[in-house]
């Protein structure tokens, strides 16, 4: 347990004015949970209003990350959906944003140092570095697979699909694109990448869509009607689908698949060759996109916190890092993608979503908590650390599942089949998130 004589003397040492590597709050990722506990901070009061913070990120701007099939087909505009993360920080006259990798952390003394040496320390910590979409690491050729969610996989499969749709290369007539992951975000990258057959830039033409999927239906995190939903509205936009089927090997211009149960005699059709081995087929393609689920960021093994066995941060339910009953150093929180919270016998992680709206949560709960202890007062009775607010859990939240031209509402067992409507709802959320940031300029 931290005593109180060495939180105030940490905390003194980053409020040092003239020393600008210190702050009051260091919080490492500026994504959609590091930027909102900035947010939340400074809407809480004069308090949170004061607090010094320094931002750090490896990139300047983000994507919004609910939308990124659509920013990828340009069915919305790529820069009217990206924030510019540097620009609204640095614009609020107590807080600082960083460009940098996070290299290391020492947790005793809150000290971060970046790849290029630089050395930043904080009061309190809160880690929000996310996690990565990269295919197993024994995956064949797996660096050819199209990461699109976050700056620089993004970049990359930008330029190879308009490449390709454009025809400034080597290809078919109609290009093919591969998208690997039938959960939500394989389902709507096909879908965006299948109505670009109706509505696409001059001079683009229209692909082909093959989904890969190893489970045997879509969406399988979600209720039956919900994947059979699915199914329906791709294959009436053209998709094809390749449910129980698992991706063996990438490799240039082509990717291999294994269907469930390939055993010797079992041949190939359609688009399809015979692999090298019996019952393996090989299919031609302009790129891979892989929507496979979330791994941890490396950075996360570097950072000398307690992990969970698959690699995330193990988190308490007040989202603090170390998830004891009283917390070693309660200063340092986690939250987002690169958190899981354990309670109880510090064991089990409990269900949370691992979604946009998970993330805007608990960026609220660390702000909170981050406060509770800022205006801590020693004396009486009271110890340190004093007790902070529970995460609540929520098992479910609707989900909104674009599929293209058409979309749906899943709630627990219930799916309701819509137009258009929830994808222009979901568009007037993002320029909600977006609009909610305009005053930290005026903090």
């Amino acid at each position: 347990m931290a005593t109180e004589s060495a939180t105030e003397s940490v905390a003194e040492a980053a409020r040092e004015p003239e020393d600008p590597s210190a702050c009051d709050v260091l919080i490492l990722g500026a994504s959609m949970a590091g930027i909102d506990v900035l947010y939340h901070l400074r809407r809480r009061g004069a308090v949170g209003r004061r607090l010094k913070v320094i931002v750090v990120d490896r990139q300047p701007a983000h994507g919004y990350i609910p939308l990124v099939q659509e920013r990828l087909c340009a069915r919305i505009d790529r820069a009217a959906s990206e924030l510019e993360t540097r620009t609204i920080i640095d614009g609020d006259p107590n807080a600082r944003f960083v460009l940098g990798e996070v290299e290391s952390f020492d947790p005793e003394r809150r000290a971060v140092t970046l790849r290029g040496g630089e050395v930043l320390r904080g009061a309190y910590v809160v880690v929000a570095l996310g996690s990565v979409v990269t295919p197993p690491p024994g995956l064949p050729g797996r660096e050819r697979a199209l990461g699109y969610k976050f700056a620089d996989g993004f970049e990359r499969s930008t330029a190879r699909l308009e490449q390709a749709l454009r025809g400034e290369g080597p290809g078919q007539d109609a290009p093919r694109f591969v998208v690997v992951g039938g959960g939500i975000s394989g389902v709507e990258l096909a879908g965006d990448l299948a109505h670009l057959a109706a509505r696409r830039p001059d001079g683009w033409r229209v692909p082909q869509v093959t989904l890969v999927q190893g489970a045997d239906r879509l969406l399988p995190s979600m209720t039956r009607r919900a994947g059979t939903l699915a199914a329906r509205h791709l294959k009436r936009q053209g998709v094809e689908l390749r449910l129980g089927a698992r991706v063996v090997a990438i490799r240039e211009g082509e990717v291999v698949l294994r269907p469930k149960g390939a055993g010797p005699g079992e041949s190939a059709s359609g688009p399809y060759r015979e692999g090298e081995r019996a019952g393996e087929q090989t299919l031609a393609c302009a790129g891979v996109y892989w929507a496979g689920g979330v791994r941890p960021a490396p950075a996360l093994q570097r950072l000398n916190l307690p992990l969970t066995e698959d690699g995330w941060l193990k988190v308490g339910p007040t989202l603090q890092c170390f998830p004891e009953a009283r917390p070693r150093l309660p200063e340092i929180f986690a939250c987002g993608d690169a958190a899981r919270i354990v309670g109880g016998d510090a064991s089990a992680p409990w269900p949370t979503m691992q979604r946009a709206i998970e993330c805007l949560w608990q960026a609220d709960l660390v702000a909170r908590n981050i406060l509770q202890l800022e205006r801590y007062t020693p004396g009486g009775e009271s110890t340190y650390p004093p007790p902070l607010t529970p995460h609540v859990l929520r098992e479910d939240f609707f989900h909104g599942v674009s599929v293209g031209a058409r979309s749906m509402i899943v709630y627990g067992r219930v799916a309701i089949e819509l137009g258009a409507w929830a994808v222009w709802f979901r568009r007037f959320l993002m320029r909600q998130y977006f609009r909610r940031y305009r005053g930290l300029r005026r903090a």
